[in-house]
């Protein structure tokens, strides 16, 4: 990755894309005017964009731009505040003060209502393989303005951390967390989730294993849960109870 700045980049921000570049150890690139386009023939990479009050990744190989975008999120939010069940918190079971590790993290979303649920006393998790997603995201969540105080709150407090979710849970204790949730890529895509759409051609399709699911087993002190298409045969063959839901593409499934 490469970073550099809009097209009409003050002295200001071209300080604070070197400051990003120097954090995550990228090349810093002056963009002299030049169309993105052009940078990325010229670079052969992906560029980390650096805007006033914004911030995107234009991908060697992918025609839109990511970002960061808590939408979803927010309107899970407000259905929450509303009295409605979110489904993640009923399917976890998700209170106060508990422990949430998210293992394919993507933009977020489920992790930030995780962290809602479980408030100032509880902690949530999220393991990024893609190096691109992993940028986004954190940068996302600690600078993203929704106008809300405990929304910001909750995405200020996730901790993400850049790895492969098999490594991390190897490396884990016993039963260090509540619960580890799976959100993989659906093999069946669902044609109205936009946002998974933009970000499904940086998102690692690393298949889920009895392994990987045994580990997550041993680490959990109370429930794995699978979030996944309601066609999907992974339920059945990893191990997973079901949780149907009728007038939804998608369904949970939970490992006590």
């Amino acid at each position: 990755m490469i970073v550099t700045t809009a097209g009409r980049a003050t002295s200001q921000l071209v300080a604070i894309a070197k400051q990003l570049a120097a954090s995550y150890d990228l090349l810093f690139k002056e963009r002299n005017g030049v169309s993105l386009e052009t940078m990325k023939n010229q670079y052969h990479d992906d560029l980390v964009v650096v805007g006033k009050n914004k911030l995107f990744i234009a991908t060697l190989n992918e025609a839109e731009n990511i970002f960061f975008h808590p939408n979803l999120a927010m309107v899970r939010a407000k259905r929450m505040l509303n009295g409605e069940e979110d489904p993640l918190i009923t399917a976890a079971g998700l209170k106060e003060g508990m422990s949430f590790l998210d293992c394919t993290l993507g933009l977020a979303s489920d992790s930030v209502i995780a962290s809602l649920a479980v408030g100032e006393s509880g902690s949530v998790t999220g393991l990024e393989g893609n190096s691109l997603l992993y940028l986004i995201v954190t940068e996302g969540l600690a600078a993203c303005s929704s106008g809300s105080l405990h929304f910001d709150q909750a995405m200020r407090k996730i901790k993400t951390i850049h790895t492969d979710h098999f490594s991390f849970l190897q490396q884990a204790d016993t039963n260090f967390f509540d619960f580890v949730y799976f959100d993989p890529m659906f093999h069946s895509t669902i044609d109205t989730s936009n946002g998974i759409q933009s970000i499904r051609g940086q998102a690692l399709m690393t298949e889920l294993t009895p392994e990987l699911i045994t580990e997550a087993k041993r680490v959990a002190k109370k429930r794995v849960i699978l979030k996944d298409h309601w066609k999907s045969e992974r339920f059945r063959t990893l191990g997973f109870q079901r949780l149907k839901r009728k007038t939804s593409q998608f369904h949970y499934g939970i490992i006590e």
